[in-house]
């Protein structure tokens, strides 16, 4: 079927409103009491049903082969996304497209099909009398078994399934799978998958099955990952060596630096599993990976039950287990983080050809500390730290917040009502001020007085103007400078300062901690103003496919990781590489429909970033927080709180 462009006058084509009103009769017309919605692969058909056929369900599918692509803001950004967008075919020729496979499945309505059967005639005596007799056997899972049979022959025309087996001589069907990969891949386990077949009316996989098939593709997890950080570090390397300017052998090792950070499967400090990522801050790509897991549901069930009930067996059993056994770490969850890291750094260089000689961290593990005394790269080459600016603001807003609740439980109220109290939104552009202090300068001396000039010009009033620290000139963001510089006489502080401060009640209580956090030491760590930004980023995807709320296995969690790492580093089209991989065929659909979402993804994010976007979302943020805050003193106090009441 043949789509045109949309008209953007008011008034459509005439051409175009009567397809439309075609399709909507026909899919308006009456269906049978006894129809069937079944996924199924629609090119099984084609066989006993003829060309007309055949392009009656072509024209029923959209056949639509218009990848979409926009340009990033980067130029490293644009070229990776240029790169792997199309997965290696040239989406803007019609000849490029010819080269994927068309699976053409969809949801098809037996009830339809058997009507159009029908209108057939059979092969044999000629007549019209062909009938459809479909079945969705318990064995075969989401592939039904089709037969046609003619009433004037009393014998079937054609029988067979109508899913295609995923290797031949198998009974695997590669429907079945390929379901089961999906489910995984959106974060979707054997429960919630049936949750969703019998909703849609499908036969659905038996738990049992939809385990089998997933560690079947589990046992490919080290293959994919090494074509997952292959084709990254490769290209990693390349954008380096030319941003360098130099060439790069190919046992040439290359020094970049990474942001480096974990995440855990549940939350709190006893999760079984933990996650380390290395994220390369030029090209923004995830370089490697490692998960720490703790714990084996065979050990813990069939092990102990074994060594129980026979202990004589149990050796010979854990012999064989230890391949399989999902345990890899011993030790708490809170060192997940620094072991991870000790993994990735050691095998650097003979896995990646790389060194990370630099580490962005967010200062809450001592992975640092721990990198430098075992000295992966030996005792010549040491590895330098840089802070996260976005963490280190939050160093800030957490001490001030628990500054306010330890001088609550002493008797002292900092926070509540009134002009010049700390309350949670004064404390939130505190926040604000001491982030933009530190982005706003590329030395540790304007940070730090930067930093004490936002305090002390919150702390400001009519009688007792603390400005000197302000920036002077006329395109100061202080009025009071702004002011002097313009040969006018100040404003009044109650109408221009919009986060006032008590400097009689408060002084004492917040100068040492921005003290403590204007540190040489620490603001030079955070001259670069790098963020963590992409690792959190990762961090969710991941999540996305693995839900913190069920238990999974290191199996589960390394897929997730690694289809997570590979939309990351590619974008939402590599999903036609990562099926393929997996054996999988894949259809202009996948490839049409991942560069739609790609699409999508990078146009939100250029308006994200946008100047006048972030405003507004800060505005929102502040009337939010202050709203919030009115209602709980309107109402005589926090109403909840641990252990408060």
């Amino acid at each position: 079927m043949v789509r045109t462009k949309p008209s953007t006058t008011r008034g459509a084509p005439k051409s175009t409103k009567k397809r439309t009103d075609q399709v909507k009769s026909q899919w308006k017309a009456k269906k049978s009491a006894q129809s069937a919605s079944v996924l199924t692969d629609v090119t099984e058909f084609v066989p006993v049903l003829g060309s007309s056929a055949s392009a009656t369900f072509s024209a029923s599918i959209p056949s639509t082969e218009n990848i979409l692509g926009t340009k990033t803001r980067s130029e490293f950004k644009k070229e990776s996304y240029e790169r792997f967008v199309s997965g290696g075919v040239d989406t803007k020729s019609s000849a490029a497209t010819e080269t994927l496979v068309k699976t053409q499945r969809g949801v098809v309505d037996f009830a339809e099909v058997d009507s159009m059967v029908a209108s057939l005639c059979c092969p044999q005596c000629k007549n019209k009398c062909l009938s459809l007799c479909t079945d969705s056997r318990p064995t075969s899972g989401l592939a039904v078994f089709a037969q046609v049979n003619c009433s004037s022959c009393e014998e079937p025309v054609y029988e067979q399934y109508l899913a295609t087996k995923f290797k031949s001589k198998t009974k695997v069907f590669d429907m079945n799978r390929q379901a089961v990969y999906s489910s995984l891949a959106c974060g979707l386990g054997a429960t919630t998958f049936r949750n969703f077949c019998e909703n849609m009316d499908l036969a659905g996989l038996h738990h049992k099955t939809f385990h089998t098939h997933a560690s079947q593709l589990f046992t490919q997890l080290e293959g994919f990952r090494k074509h997952v950080f292959s084709e990254t570090v490769a290209y990693v390397r390349e954008v380096h060596a030319r941003y360098c300017g130099t060439t790069l052998g190919v046992d040439d090792t290359l020094n970049i630096i990474v942001s480096y950070d974990g995440t855990w499967l549940t939350r709190g400090h006893s999760s079984h599993i933990g996650v380390g990522c290395a994220v390369d801050l030029l090209t923004g790509l995830c370089v490697d990976a490692h998960v720490m897991c703790t714990y084996c549901q065979v050990c813990e069930s069939t092990g102990q039950k074994l060594f129980q009930e026979k202990p004589e067996e149990y050796a010979a059993w854990l012999v064989d287990h230890l391949d399989k056994c999902e345990v890899n770490y011993k030790g708490s969850s809170g060192m997940m983080e620094v072991e991870a890291a000790r993994v990735i750094w050691r095998r650097s260089v003979n896995t990646n050809k790389l060194r990370y000689t630099t580490l962005l961290s967010d200062g809450d593990s001592k992975t640092f500390t721990e990198l430098n005394d075992i000295k992966p790269y030996g005792e010549d080459i040491h590895i330098d730290k840089e802070e996260c600016v976005n963490h280190v603001s939050k160093r800030l807003g957490t001490a001030l917040r628990n500054m306010v609740t330890d001088c609550r439980k002493r008797g002292v109220t900092l926070g509540g009502r009134g002009r010049g109290q700390l309350t949670g939104n004064a404390i939130r552009k505190l926040q604000i001020y001491y982030n933009r202090a530190i982005r706003s300068n590329k030395d540790v001396c304007s940070m730090k007085k930067a930093i004490m000039a936002s305090l002390y010009h919150c702390f400001s009033t009519d009688e007792n103007p603390q400005h000197e620290l302000c920036p002077a000139g006329e395109s100061s963001w202080c009025f009071f400078q702004e002011a002097l510089a313009k040969h006018q006489v100040p404003g009044p502080h109650k109408h221009l300062i919009h986060t006032p401060l008590n400097e009689e009640k408060l002084a004492a209580h917040l100068l040492p901690i921005y003290e403590r956090l204007s540190e040489e030491h620490l603001l030079s760590r955070c001259v670069s103003g790098k963020t963590q930004n992409a690792n959190e980023c990762l961090h969710s995807l991941i999540w996305s496919r693995c839900a913190k709320d069920h238990f999974a296995s290191r199996s589960r969690v390394e897929f997730a990781v690694l289809t997570a790492i590979r939309e990351f580093n590619f974008g939402p089209a590599a999903a036609a590489d990562s099926a393929q991989f997996f054996g999988f065929q894949t259809g202009h659909h996948m490839k049409r429909l991942g560069a739609a979402r790609m699409h999508k993804r990078v146009r939100n994010s250029l308006k994200a970033v946008r100047d006048k976007q972030s405003k507004r979302r800060d505005k929102v943020r502040a009337a939010k927080s202050k709203r919030l805050e009115e209602l709980v003193q309107l109402e005589g106090g926090p109403a909840y709180a641990a252990g408060m009441f």
